[in-house]
């Protein structure tokens, strides 16, 4: 039996990824060795065939040696990244998400008008740990509401969001605040990119028997996809290749869902959709 295999739309990579890695292939072929603060983006075989090209991910700006060309990742740094580098004279060269920038700018406009910042994100995560840097460190990083210490809230809050967050945690965490605060102000910074992404995949959901998600283990965008079709009650694979798969996932199924993460090259899912087709040439095989 043929399995039907609907691909989400706005699978694969988003603007801001794709842009980063356009400027890596150009900006290496040009100067050979250069390094990036961090992984550019949450793909570990992109980040690897990009080190092959000369690209060199390093955890810390204080390994970059004096007067090397730095590339800033797409979650962005904290000023003091910046300021390193000027010391250093080290070339910088951008690759933050503009989307990602902005959610740095209004958090540092919100802490200058003597807000107390809350930013909507993952602790761990470096998109939201630079975004609270720009605030000087004062931003509190809160997954949901029942993180916030409402017994210490200032008169004057703002809200800002890791550009990866659901609408939904952003619904919440406001009408949680609603009742505790004087004044609120709430910037939405989730990247249309991302809200498309998971609408799509909900809609998908909905008419498969089973889910394939394609994406880097530390991408947050690819966790909240997969997150979204186990919330629809469907079975859901979170993978990084095609290798991955295994056949009987789809025993019995007429329908599969595959969906990407905004990290995840055209390369890769096309792989798993011929892994796919493979699985049914095995499975019928068998039968």
């Amino acid at each position: 039996m043929l399995v039907e295999i609907i691909l989400a739309d706005h699978a694969g990579f988003c603007f801001g990824v794709r842009r980063a890695i356009e400027r890596a292939l150009d900006e290496t072929a040009k100067r050979g060795k250069l390094y990036s603060q961090g992984p550019l983006i949450h793909n570990r075989q992109v980040v690897d065939g990009l080190r092959k090209k000369g690209l060199e991910p390093v955890d810390n700006i204080d390994d970059v040696p004096p007067g090397s060309t730095v590339m800033l990742r797409t979650h962005g740094v904290g000023p003091s990244v910046y300021e390193h580098a000027e010391k250093n004279s080290l070339d910088v060269i951008d690759a933050t998400c503009p989307f990602v920038a902005r959610a740095q700018m209004e958090a540092s406009r919100l802490h200058k008008a003597n807000y107390l910042v809350l930013v909507l994100g993952e602790p761990d995560h470096p998109e939201a740990q630079a975004i609270r840097e720009h605030t000087g460190g004062h931003a509190i990083i809160v997954e949901r509401s029942a993180d916030v210490d409402f017994s210490s809230l200032p008169k004057r809050v703002a809200v800002v969001c890791q550009t990866t967050q659901r609408l939904e945690a952003l619904r919440e965490l406001v009408n949680a605040l609603l009742g505790h605060t004087t004044e609120l102000v709430v910037v939405n910074t989730i990247c249309d990119a991302t809200s498309q992404r998971q609408d799509a995949v909900w809609a998908m959901a909905q008419n498969v028997e089973v889910v394939i998600v394609i994406g880097g283990r530390h991408s947050a965008n690819t966790t909240r996809l997969a997150q979204i079709c186990t919330d629809a009650g469907k079975p859901t694979y979170h993978i990084e290749t095609a290798d991955e798969i295994d056949c009987a996932w789809f025993r019995g199924v007429a329908r599969a869902g595959v969906t990407a993460g905004a990290s995840t090259p055209d390369e890769a899912i096309d792989a798993v959709l011929q892994r796919i087709r493979k699985c049914e040439r095995e499975l019928e095989a068998s039968a």
